[in-house]
């Protein structure tokens, strides 16, 4: 695998080999993942569970903090939208602007979710704020806890719901390997 992954680091082949080989690796774990019987598939899957709850919350935080979560605000104020939202975008059609996706993303989220005004929600890797910002003005008698694991990210969102005379909003900063969420509480609902 080392030997793929430095290819790859290298940025040589084209997407659509990308494609090939992801393809193939998705279809070869397939097979061997396949049991025999509905009951022995369960099984495993059970197997796996309990394999991820032995796994970190996360991996390699201190590398993902040097390569973006450090990186000035004002970067990412020049290449994202309004709502700093670098995760993902929803275009509903095709005339959706940029900003336009990242409110579509942000609403389809929180419906997702199936939040509600007056629910405690905790928010996993909150970003520059783009969801805990729009969750504290579209749900005001909501309480919003988020953790970052950078301090640059958490004074951003700490002046930007001071802006907008946010009083919902706790951003708590801490790395997700060691959050146990002590003094944090109990939640209606976990987002990411």
């Amino acid at each position: 695998m080392s030997t793929i992954n430095a290819i790859l680091a290298k940025n040589i082949l084209p997407d659509s080999m990308i494609r090939i080989g992801i393809r193939q690796r998705l279809a070869e774990t397939l097979k061997e993942n396949k049991q025999p019987t509905a009951e022995a598939q369960r099984a495993a899957l059970m197997r796996y569970v309990q394999d991820l709850k032995q796994m970190p919350v996360a991996i390699a935080t201190d590398e993902a903090n040097e390569q973006h979560y450090e990186v000035p605000t004002r970067f990412y104020q020049l290449v994202l939208g309004k709502h700093l939202k670098y995760s993902s975008g929803y275009w509903p059609n095709e005339k959706t602007t940029f900003d336009e996706s990242e409110a579509s993303m942000l609403q389809l989220t929180c419906e997702r979710a199936e939040l509600q005004d007056g629910q405690r929600i905790l928010e996993l890797g909150c970003g520059w704020g783009s969801l805990s910002l729009w969750m504290a003005e579209h749900y005001p008698n909501a309480q919003i806890t988020s953790v970052s694991n950078s301090r640059t990210q958490k004074l951003f969102i700490d002046a930007e719901a001071a802006k907008r005379g946010l009083k919902n909003l706790t951003i708590i900063t801490a790395n997700m390997i060691h959050f146990e969420g002590v003094g944090a509480g109990v939640f209606d609902r976990c987002v990411s």
